[in-house]
């Protein structure tokens, strides 16, 4: 997939390697297993080697049977089509029995033409080190004879040691304990029969830990050298290796350097293209990981090199060649070979080598053609049988081989450790492979095993990944529909219900809190905004208000006792706030006490049992720390706590009940304070003597008194509302009152506008605050109303809400537009519009149509906002919803401690997520679905210019109170 990078960091790391820019980890916005990733698609195929063992996972969760398919030779030799027969034989040394195809009718004694590659049964020895020995005797024997090889391993780190092993010394060191092994048989008069020979088990160690030194006390007694090019040596490695005399100058080649070798792996992928081309080179050597170099086919001979190929085409070219370049390189080859007459020039280097490639091809072919050897089994037998593949390709000669031990993973893991204990107590040699059916029978099946943990385990992530697939494709469903629908009015509509209809029942359950959240929550989700007719739409919490200002005789009367009962609601909640502060404070200034007094009797205990003397002072800030305090002693009091500390605990307990009493009141001081926005008027050391009971009695009465000073101050019958009321309508004489003339007044006398000092810029400049809040009023007129009469009123006012914002969008659209040539130029649809209007200026409508095109404009931008909201927190919720459920997925684990399943409870509480990312992404398009206006307004402050100094709560002499003051009521502590 364009543009895919790996996660946790892997993507990062291999760009570090690389040299490369290393780029910040995605963000995901979407996840998918490769299973259900392909289930998306109705029709599935393909076509590979190795799928005939997956026929179950395939089966299980794509519903795909598997259907094995003959390879070309074995469909020809099966077809009465086709002129080709399979025929058996046997091999002389080993007895393995192989197939060879020859023409149809062919007389019996007739040699192959093609054939089927040899799979030779596995060897398997009982130690790793006897394992690679085997191994790198095989390379060598078919290194010496010209026969290409390629070593499969299952790792990097096998591959470097299987390399370290073909190199000169190693690969001497194991010739010399052939050597010696071979003449100590012939001095005692011994054959191989399998069993261990105790004599000769020092030779068995790791070829590192056989030094020079050690194989010389071996063969000083034997009268042998360990000399490889002694010619009685070489004879004998002749023997050894099963090579024949012509095979002596490749031997000595080998002894000198060892097995010459081309390792693939990760490290080299720059390279793998090349190196795996020339694996079927004559006598090439490669090892590479058993996925390395897949789809690149290993030609018998190895390529032939482009510049070689070219100086042919040219030499042909210039002695008369008809068509050199169209020629086959058989055919080059035998035009070559068949006259004499051609020159080569000063390319007969290159003829030479081009001509010594087709003899070496003739002679990979003549010796087996490629022979692949395993070096371990893999978990996955397709693995093995890829690596198994590479050889005896369209006919080509060709065999494989794995070399096992029962130290490896996979045997460790399924018995092998019995069967070596066996082999051990049998005392089997070490040197001797075991190809046994039955071991390879464990050995399959140790495989079949390992798969079906593996297909359990992918299995397993499929159910994880079955719960947010579903989850995924509800989330995609509702995202296409959002793209294709052409009206979204009702999906709003229906989120705007569902989440009213939530928060109303919330509201009226709760009675102290609910009423006014409901009324902050409709504030956020519709402010007051002005229509196209630059009248105030408000909000629902100011609409409760402005009906309390209909048919009223005094208007600007009205308003302002209006206003001092939204203060005095205000003060209410502010005093309930703080009487609960004070309450908590008490009960947390108790609580700590009693700890702290627990601690300190800790303590004083403590210093009965205590060995180790201390200092005063050490003491004294064991016991600061102990209570996180700061306690004071004198040196008289320091003495008492070392000599007998239960004279001093009075004493203690009182510095710590005053103490902590300061730092409680001081706390609860600082609280009122901020709820007040004022500082009170109290003395503060004068508290510290007085009982609890009597601080919070004073805090809340001094409270109360600032409380009703900022009432008379603000809402006085000449409180500084009044005088900002008349300014205003001096300013602006209104002549007809209405909602938009109260909403402007009221929401412009809630905010006032201060001077304040900014630290940044060392200036004075004025800042806007809020003087009161109204929601708390009009929180009281939804007392005694029915739960589905108060949804109803909010829906009716959402709506008419949508109705106006639309028709203002409109109305802004539509003087955008009025430049336009006709009304096609706005982008309206055509059937949309009146014929006889479809060409108009928009200057030129009648009223009428006027007032629907501005309707058609209206709602097709606000079904373009409503998209785009809709799309936009999807997105954003989904992505972090991704994230919060692989946090999910990573940690459910920990439910089986507990004793419970973790998919069923992974499933019960990604389903709960579910709901709750349905719930998120309903509020935040809420939130912001009349946040878009076609331009802003905000009330403007009436209030007047306000010093830092001057408190706006702080008591007008002037201020008179007024007949209508309500008797706050005190809330006692229960």
């Amino acid at each position: 997939m364009a543009g895919r990078r790996w996660s946790d960091g892997l993507h990062q790391a291999v760009e570090a390697k690389e040299g490369v820019n290393i780029e910040p980890e995605n963000i995901t916005y979407a996840t998918v297993t490769l299973q259900n990733y392909y289930r998306m698609y109705e029709k599935l195929s393909g076509m590979t080697g190795t799928a005939l063992t997956e026929a179950e996972e395939f089966s299980k969760i794509y519903s795909l049977e598997v259907l094995p398919i003959p390879t070309n030779l074995d469909y020809q030799a099966s077809s009465d089509n086709y002129f080709l027969d399979a025929r058996k034989a046997k091999e002389a040394e080993t007895g393995y029995e192989y197939i060879y195809y020859v023409p149809s009718d062919s007389p019996e004694d007739t040699p192959p033409e093609l054939w089927k590659r040899k799979d030779y049964p596995d060897s398997i020895y009982r130690t790793v080190e006897a394992k690679l020995r085997s191994i790198v005797k095989e390379a060598a024997h078919f290194y010496v004879i010209g026969r290409p090889q390629l070593i499969g391993t299952t790792s990097v780190e096998s591959s470097d040691r299987l390399s370290g092993r073909l190199r000169a010394e190693p690969v001497r060191r194991l010739l010399q304990t052939l050597l010696i092994r071979y003449h100590w048989m012939e001095a005692n008069d011994r054959e191989e029969d399998g069993r261990a020979i105790a004599e000769l088990q020092p030779l068995y160690a790791p070829l590192d830990e056989l030094s020079p030194a050690i194989l010389r006390q071996f063969a000083k007694p034997l009268g042998i050298s360990i000399s490889l090019t002694a010619p009685e040596n070489l004879s004998a490695l002749l023997y050894l290796l099963d090579l024949a005399d012509k095979d002596l100058p490749r031997l000595e080649r080998l002894i000198k350097g060892g097995v010459p070798h081309q390792v693939l792996n990760a490290r080299k992928h720059t390279e793998e293209s090349q190196i795996i081309a020339g694996a079927g080179a004559f006598g090439a050597v490669t090892i590479a990981t058993n996925m390395a170099g897949r789809g690149v086919d290993i030609k018998l001979g190895g390529d032939i090199a482009e510049e070689i190929l070219s100086t042919v085409n040219r030499v042909l070219r210039k002695n008369d060649v008809e068509n050199a370049y169209n020629l086959t390189l058989e055919e080059q080859r035998q035009v070559l070979l068949e006259r004499d007459d051609i020159d080569y020039g000063i390319y007969e280097t290159e003829i030479g080598y081009f001509l010594k490639y087709f003899d070496e091809m003739e002679h990979v072919k003549r010796v087996g053609g490629l022979h692949v050897i395993g070096s371990e089994r893999h978990d996955a037998r397709r693995i093995d049988n890829q690596l198994r593949g590479r050889a005896g390709r369209q006919g080509d000669p060709g065999s494989s081989r794995f070399f096992l031990s029962l130290e490896d993973d996979l045997m460790r893991l399924f018995g092998g450790e019995q069967v070596g204990n066996l082999m051990e107590r049998l005392k089997v040699d070490d040197s001797l492979p075991l190809e046994n059916k039955i071991v390879a029978n464990i050995i399959e099946q140790s495989q079949h095993r390992v798969e079906g943990a593996n297909f359990d385990m992918r299995e397993h992530l499929l159910d994880y990944d079955d719960v947010l697939n579903s989850q995924r494709e509800k989330i995609y469903s509702q995202r296409d529909l959002v793209f294709v629908k052409e009206d979204l009015g009702e999906d709003i509509a229906d989120m705007l219900r569902i989440e009213a209809e939530k928060r109303v029942q919330d509201a009226l359950t709760d009675e102290e809190e609910g009423p006014w959240r409901l009324l902050a929550w409709t504030e956020g989700v519709q402010p007051s905004f002005t229509d196209r007719k630059d009248d105030i739409f408000p909000s629902f919490g100011m609409k409760l208000l402005l009906n309390e200002l209909h048919d009223v005789e005094n208007p600007k009367s009205a308003l302002l006792d209006l206003l001092r009962e939204v203060i005095n609601a205000e003060q209410d909640r502010i005093f309930k706030a703080i009487e609960s502060t004070v309450y908590r404070a008490s009960d947390g200034f108790d609580n700590l006490l009693e700890e702290r007094l627990d601690l300190l009797d800790t303590f004083i205990q403590n210093q009965e049992d205590r060995e180790e003397i201390l200092r005063s002072q050490e003491l004294l800030d064991e016991l600061n720390s102990l209570l996180a305090m700061r306690l004071k002693l004198s040196k008289n009091q320091l003495r008492i706590l070392v000599d007998d500390a239960y004279e001093l605990e009075d004493e203690l307990r009182e510095m710590i009940e005053t103490q902590l009493k300061e730092i409680n009141l001081t706390r609860m001081i600082a609280g009122v304070e901020y709820r007040l926005g004022q500082p009170l008027n109290i003395n503060k050391n004068a508290l510290t003597q007085k009982s609890w009971n009597e601080i919070e009695k004073e805090i809340i009465e001094a409270a109360d008194q600032a409380l009703e000073a900022r009432l008379e101050s603000m809402a006085g019958e000449n409180g500084q509302l009044a005088r900002d009321l008349e300014s205003a309508l001096k300013r602006e004489p209104v002549e007809v009152w209405s909602d938009t003339t109260n909403a402007r007044l009221l929401l412009g006398l809630a905010q006032g506008v201060r001077n304040v000092f900014d630290p940044r810029t060392h200036r004075q400049v004025q800042k806007t605050y809020t003087r009161f809040q109204y929601i708390y009023l009009a929180a009281q007129y939804l007392e005694n109303i029915e739960v589905e009469n108060l949804i109803d009123e909010v829906m009716d006012h959402f709506d008419l809400a949508e109705q106006t914002l639309e028709s203002a969008w409109g109305e802004a659209k539509l003087r955008e537009g009025s430049t336009a040539a006709t009304l096609v130029d706005l982008g309206l649809p055509a059937d949309l519009l009146a014929d006889e209007y479809a060409q108009t200026p928009p200057a030129n409508l009648p009223e009428e149509e006027r007032e629907i095109i501005i309707e058609k404009l209206g709602h097709k931008e606000m079904t373009n906002i409503q998209r785009q909201l809709l799309l936009k927190a999807i997105t954003d919720q989904w992505v972090e919803y991704l994230t919060k459920v692989e946090a999910l997925r990573v940690s459910i684990g920990l439910e089986a401690y507990a004793q419970r399943d973790p998919l069923v409870q992974y499933r019960r509480q990604a389903s709960e997520m579910f709901q709750v990312l349905l719930s998120d992404i309903r509020s935040q398009v809420i939130s912001r679905v009349f946040a878009y206006q076609p331009r802003r307004w905000k009330a403007q402050p009436l209030g007047v210019v306000l010093d830092t100094n001057a408190i706006s709560t702080q008591t007008t002499q002037n201020a008179k109170p007024t007949k209508t003051k309500k008797k706050r009521r005190r809330h006692k502590k229960k």
